[in-house]
């Protein structure tokens, strides 16, 4: 096994032996964050001896994802394909279906429930509109996704949406919405930003599960996490529950996805 902490400056040490707590790191590109995050989940492991399974780490793409895990199995000293001794190591959305997949039966999805990629999702809402009405040309599908998309990452459902539409296509949205989520429903089917909001809708109304993944989860980490938006922010409070053992790592300088809801001001709410 390499040395965890060969090659981390001070800061960096810092970073991976604080165990308790909440830890909030801002620094900028190339300043060796993920490297810090990276050795501290391999601390944990190796020097703590917390179980990988007891470690939850998020961040945005898979390409990420996959780099972090292949760091963390290099560190251990093991295998970077061995998937047999990992901990949940992911993006937001592979996470969210990870646990709705194990909690299906449990909360009333099916247990094979698919997942609507974003054409079959665009022809579920052109089917919506056909359904409420609503003129494709003045009101195009795209448009109407993207406003149900931005609802589902403020954790707004069809229900109460009408109250926070604006303009005339945010009230085509409104009268889609519900529509929508019943094509996917019958479809035994999620959309992308479903998978987290879903997941907080189970952690909010089945307390059990909550508490089950609240002490299973001992140590939760994000990367990027100037990048998070609410349903996000709001899954990663609730994971880490009252341990408060949440490190976030991230730029404040550096957001690049405010166009899909992320909020830089989450940084302030560690």
């Amino acid at each position: 096994m390499a040395t965890l902490r060969t090659g981390l400056n001070e800061p960096q040490s810092q970073v991976v032996q604080t165990t308790e707590g909440p830890v909030l790191v801002l620094a900028g590109a190339g300043s060796g964050k993920t490297k810090a995050l990276t050795h501290r989940i391999a601390y944990l492991v190796a020097d703590q001896n917390i179980a990988p399974t007891s470690i939850l780490a998020v961040t945005f793409t898979n390409k990420a994802a996959a780099e972090m895990r292949g760091r963390v199995l290099r560190l251990l000293g093991r295998n970077p394909a061995d998937r047999s001794y990992l901990p949940y190591i992911g993006t937001f959305h592979s996470i969210a279906l990870r646990l709705l997949r194990r909690e299906a039966t449990e909360i009333g999805l099916p247990p094979s429930f698919t997942v609507f990629d974003a054409a079959d999702s665009l022809a579920a809402v052109k089917r919506a509109s056909r359904t409420c009405g609503i003129d494709d040309k003045q009101f195009p599908a795209q448009l109407l996704h993207g406003l149900i998309s931005s609802a589902k990452n403020e954790l707004i459902g069809p229900a109460e949406y009408s109250r926070f539409a604006a303009g005339r296509a945010g009230e085509a949205a409104a009268k889609v919405y519900p529509a929508y989520q019943q094509i996917l429903a019958e479809a035994g089917a999620l959309d992308f930003d479903d998978l987290i909001f879903r997941t907080v809708s189970m952690f909010r109304d089945y307390p059990a599960i909550l508490d089950k993944y609240q002490s299973q989860f001992q140590y939760v980490m994000v990367d990027e996490y100037q990048d998070t938006n609410r349903a996000q922010y709001r899954l990663l409070k609730l994971l880490s529950g009252v341990r408060g053992a949440f490190t976030a790592v991230g730029d404040d300088d550096q957001s690049i996805y405010a166009w899909r809801g992320a909020d830089v001001e989450n940084l302030k709410l560690l």
